[in-house]
C-alpha cells in the first residue's frame, strides 16, 4: 500500500506525520478516510444567518431568520473566547454605531446563551423587532443604559423597567467575537 506497519510505527515513535500520498494510500487501503474524523473533532459549526443583520444605527427589521450558511472554527478559538456551538450564531453588523469598534460588514459571533447584563459588555439587543449591535450598562434598580460607541453621531438612551413599556425590548445574547475581512 505504499507504507508498512514499520514505517508507521517510526513515525509514530519519532513523531512524525505521515504525508499525504502515505495517507492516500492508507485510505485507499482501509476504504475509508482518517482525515474526516479529526477534522470533524478538531471544529464546531457556527450557524450563519446570513439575511440576519444588527444595526448599527437606524435599526433592521429582521425577515428572515433561516439559517444560510455554516462556519467552521477550531474548538480552541471556541474555547479561548468562551462559547459552545450548541448556544452560538453568526449575523453581520451593519451601520456606523458601533464603529470604531464594530464596523459595517463585520461578522458577529452571538453567544445566544449570554443573556444577562455585565457592564460595558456589547449585546446583540432587539428593539421593537430590529436588532442591535450595543453596548449595556445596568443602573439599578431597574435601568438599562443602551451605548454606541460612536458617541459623537449617537447619544446614549435609557430603557426603564419600572415603567409599562411602549415597545418590545429582549437581550438577544453577547456578542463574544467580531471579525471583518481586510480591506
Amino acid at each position: 500500500w505504499g507504507i508498512d506497519e514499520t514505517s508507521v510505527s517510526r513515525k509514530k515513535r519519532l513523531k512524525t506525520q505521515l504525508t499525504t500520498k502515505e495517507i492516500e494510500a492508507v485510505e485507499k487501503k482501509i476504504g475509508k478516510s482518517l482525515t474526516s474524523n479529526i477534522i470533524d473533532n478538531d471544529f464546531i459549526n457556527i450557524p450563519v444567518r446570513g439575511d440576519v443583520c444588527a444595526s448599527m444605527g437606524s435599526g433592521v427589521t429582521v425577515f428572515n431568520e433561516e439559517q444560510t450558511g455554516v462556519y467552521k472554527i477550531s474548538r480552541t478559538l471556541a474555547r479561548d473566547i468562551g462559547i459552545s456551538a450548541n448556544s452560538t450564531e453568526m449575523i453581520i453588523a451593519k451601520g456606523d454605531s458601533m464603529a470604531p469598534t464594530i464596523e459595517d460588514g463585520d461578522s458577529l459571533l452571538i453567544d445566544l446563551s449570554k443573556r444577562e447584563i455585565y457592564d460595558g459588555k456589547i449585546y446583540c439587543v432587539r428593539i421593537d423587532g430590529q436588532l442591535y449591535a450595543k453596548r449595556l450598562q445596568k443602573i439599578p434598580p431597574c435601568k438599562i443604559k443602551v451605548i454606541s460607541d460612536n458617541k459623537e453621531k449617537y447619544a446614549p438612551f435609557y430603557i426603564d423597567f419600572s415603567k409599562n413599556l411602549d415597545f418590545d425590548f429582549a437581550v438577544i445574547g453577547e456578542i463574544r467575537w467580531w471579525g471583518r475581512v481586510a480591506r
